[in-house]
């Protein structure tokens, strides 16, 4: 059986030799071919005219699968790895395509696995948990129905109970991805993590990537000063509890919506370390240059935060207060 592999993964199990200037530490595999779903910003949706061996700005070969599973081993044991996730597109039988990958890592590796896929129902996640799946990752991706509507179809209050089910029957197992930029305000934004918090699902925060051969290949990226206030909201909603009173919204930049006041305790202090501003997520998914290029604007951090950047990081989010 053969699987697709981020070159990034590639270059850290030796299939490939891939310059880096940061590794991942997530094994990113994919399987499944053209998505039956029409995501006017994924390369790999349904009336997507881009490469289909492309996913966001990365690229993703194709190996055996035997291969993958005894490398990606080796690369645990040697610490070079410390999570996989599989990227699953909704194409014919995806979920059990997807289960046969899965019990074939299991099988090699025992490093957290994680799914990013549409599953039909509540059966189906429960089949994925039993096979040892550490979180279901659901691609809600617009922070609101209005949004979800224009980018993503019309299956929203099917997404939203998907998520809601799998976190109430299996506690500490879902995840949601986030995308930035897709025409939500950050009021929204705020919204959409404050009811992920409370039902103790992850966010992966993402900037939206406009991708040549996607409906949305003209439209523009967030700018860096909206995505480091939502980096700094989720921040301070998943680790540090604040609430939607914490937050205040107004027009910023002729922008309805936008955050424009923290009244956190502390807050600033709280962004001191960096942290907030690295890659968002599932513990040990870093995703380098996922939504970036090497030469910037930088949205997620791969790596510790050097001092100067964590200074333009909050310099950036383009208000002050504490």
């Amino acid at each position: 059986m053969m699987i697709r592999v981020s070159a990034g993964t590639a270059g850290v199990l030796g299939l490939a030799r891939v310059p880096m200037d940061v590794a991942p530490t997530t094994a990113y595999l994919m399987v499944g071919g053209r998505c039956a779903v029409n995501c006017f910003f994924c390369a790999q949706a349904r009336e997507s005219l881009a490469d289909e061996q492309a996913l966001s700005r990365v690229t993703w070969p194709e190996y055996l699968l035997g291969d993958v599973c005894a490398r990606m081993r080796r690369a645990e044991l040697h610490g070079e790895l410390v999570r996989c996730c599989l990227q699953v597109t909704a194409s014919r039988d995806h979920v059990a395509h997807a289960l046969e990958v899965v019990h074939s890592i299991r099988a090699s590796t025992s490093l957290p696995l994680d799914v990013a896929i549409l599953p039909a129902s509540l059966g189906q996640v429960e089949e994925l948990v039993a096979a040892g799946v550490d979180h279901i990752g659901f691609g809600l991706d617009a922070a609101s129905e209005r949004v979800f509507r224009r980018v993503k179809g019309t299956h929203w209050q099917r997404m939203l109970s998907l998520v809601e089910g799998t976190a109430g029957r299996f506690p500490g197992h879902a995840a949601i991805h986030l995308i930035v930029g897709l025409g939500e305000t950050e009021e929204e934004t705020v919204l959409r993590a404050l009811w992920a918090r409370d039902l103790g699902v992850k966010v992966g925060l993402f900037a939206f990537t406009p991708l040549r051969g996607t409906a949305l290949a003209e439209a523009s990226p967030p700018s860096l000063g909206q995505y480091r206030r939502m980096q700094t909201a989720l921040w301070l909603i998943s680790e540090h509890g604040a609430g939607y009173g914490h937050f205040e919204f107004g027009d910023f930049q002729s922008r309805p919506g936008s955050l424009v006041q923290i009244a956190f305790p502390d807050w600033l202090r709280l962004l001191a370390d960096g942290r907030a501003f690295e890659t968002s997520g599932c513990p040990g998914c870093n995703r380098p240059f996922y939504n970036e290029r090497p030469g910037g604007p930088m949205y997620n951090f791969a790596r510790t935060l050097s001092q100067m950047e964590i200074q333009e990081a909050i310099s950036a989010l383009g208000f002050g207060g504490g």
